[in-house]
């Protein structure tokens, strides 16, 4: 767990530097580590200045974020091919 709180001040310290640089905006790193509503609205302020570097960090900071809930894949499962009794012969 720790190892990912790293990442994760990492990949905020990396999105504080670039918005910033780039767009004269400050974010509390620590903040974001530690609030999940902060760090939705800052991954949101992310995505919304269309920097291809600041949408793959935030799309890295979902994933590690503890707080953030896991998107689910949930996969469609396929239903099993009903047999009919009608397939070799006429009814």
């Amino acid at each position: 767990m720790a190892g990912e709180m790293e990442k994760l001040f990492a990949l905020a310290g990396r999105i504080h530097v670039l918005l910033r640089r780039e767009h004269n905006r400050i974010i509390d790193v620590e903040w974001m580590c530690n609030d999940e509503s902060y760090a939705r609205e800052v991954l949101k302020l992310a995505r919304s200045a269309e920097s291809e570097e600041l949408l793959a960090l935030a799309e890295r900071v979902e994933e590690v974020h503890p707080l953030l809930p896991r998107p689910q894949r949930i996969e469609a499962a396929i239903p099993p091919k009903a047999e009919s009794k009608y397939v070799a012969s006429l009814r």
